[in-house]
């Protein structure tokens, strides 16, 4: 489940970096954030959420995050060992590109790390990986290599199986609280090519 917590740190971390220790002390104590609808659009290609926003050409790419408060992304990299399979110890990561700055590679501090943007991944039996996000758990990724051995990140959308490129987040900072107001998660169904954008509404 969402929760306010993890979605305000989210959201203050992308802005200011981390959310203040007063800021964490208050938000154990909001209402949790839930989800009000999901809408999936498909087309031929793949829809660009803001054609003025930087994208991400890390090695390893798995998918990127965008978002509406700056420039900065957040990349999520595959990481393999010199026989190109994935490392089974850290088969994926994640960290900033701040592109609101020069562009340099920036790790996530702790609570970026443990409470919004972090990765936990796990064994399956057929030699992939699950992923979850900390700050969204309920849905799980499956990270694998393609025929061509090229890492991806692979989530059910509805009944496709969609490889995901980048998600946007809809966000505003004016109030106290940073408020998210959807997040679009943009791919390909690996199955027939279309090109597929999940929107995910919020209730904050």
């Amino acid at each position: 489940m969402l929760t306010r917590r993890s979605l305000f740190l989210a959201a203050g971390t992308m802005a200011y970096g981390v959310a203040s220790p007063s800021a964490r002390a208050q938000d154990d104590r909001l209402p949790p954030i839930a989800v009000r609808r999901s809408e999936v659009t498909v087309s031929r290609t793949l829809i660009v959420a803001r054609p003025d926003l930087p994208v991400a050409t890390d090695p390893g790419l798995l998918f990127y995050v965008q978002h509406s408060i700056n420039k900065s992304l957040i990349v999520y990299a595959a990481r393999l060992r010199p026989d190109g399979k994935l490392d089974p110890n850290q088969p994926a990561e994640a960290f900033w590109r701040r592109f609101d700055e020069q562009g340099q590679r920036r790790s996530l501090n702790f609570f970026e790390r443990i409470f919004a943007f972090g990765l936990s991944t796990r064994a399956l039996p057929d030699g992939r990986y699950a992923a979850r996000i900390a700050g969204y758990r309920a849905r799980e990724a499956i990270i694998d290599l393609d025929d061509k051995g090229t890492p991806r990140a692979l989530l059910a959308v509805g009944p496709r199986m969609v490889r995901v490129v980048y998600a946007f987040a809809q966000a505003d900072d004016a109030g106290f609280i940073p408020k998210i107001h959807y997040v679009d998660v943009h791919g390909f169904d690996i199955a027939t090519g279309e090109a597929v954008r999940e929107r995910i509404r919020l209730d904050m």
